[in-house]
């Protein structure tokens, strides 16, 4: 059947209906938006349910590992942790070297000692200063992990943010186009 012929045939069907018909189907036409609508909204609150029980796993750290994100980020921790404690181990172990030479000068005679306390005190400057380096990686270190979770967070929220508003936009105007032919229709009965 060609374009014309299928036109002709819906405008006699139109012809042939009444007002009554059009209020019907008007009522309808409401009915299944006001439905539609209702279960996107329930879509919505389950899909935020969703999000905010993961949000939940998340933070009490029992969810399994599903997301490449979450694993890379408890990755990142864990290697920030083993570095973290080699660091401190190891400036503790100089430190405790520190003392103990600095233990040992004291034993050696007064006029030595002098000598023995200037070098103590540089290697004890040494120890603290390689003590702060490694503070200052791991500070570094925990700064960029925040950053990559923050900037995560940001992202799942804008993609939940466009769903929700996409949804709304796409109902509404499917609502406007269904409004739009009923009174096309309207005219087209009732001139």
């Amino acid at each position: 059947m060609d374009l014309e012929t299928k036109e002709y045939l819906e405008r006699i069907w139109v012809g042939l209906a009444t007002k009554e018909d059009l209020e019907k189907l008007r009522q309808e036409m409401k009915s299944n938006f006001r439905q539609v609508k209702e279960e996107s909204k329930n879509q919505i609150l389950e899909w935020k349910q969703e999000v905010k029980a993961d949000f939940e796993q998340l933070r009490k750290g029992g969810a399994e590992e599903t997301d490449p994100i979450r694993k890379e980020f408890r990755d990142g921790i864990q290697e920030l942790k083993a570095e973290t404690q080699s660091a401190l181990g190891q400036a503790m172990q100089k430190l405790e070297n520190l003392l103990q030479e600095i233990k040992e000068e004291r034993e050696i005679p007064p006029a030595d000692s002098k000598e023995g306390a200037g070098t103590d005190m540089s290697g004890l400057k040494d120890g603290i200063e390689s003590l702060r380096e490694g503070v200052r990686e791991v500070t570094e270190e925990i700064l960029f992990i925040k950053e990559k979770m923050k900037d995560g967070f940001v992202e799942v929220q804008t993609e939940l943010g466009s769903m929700i508003r996409f949804s709304y936009a796409d109902l509404e105007r499917k609502f406007n186009a269904l409004e739009a032919r009923i009174k096309a229709l309207e005219k087209m009965v009732f001139p």
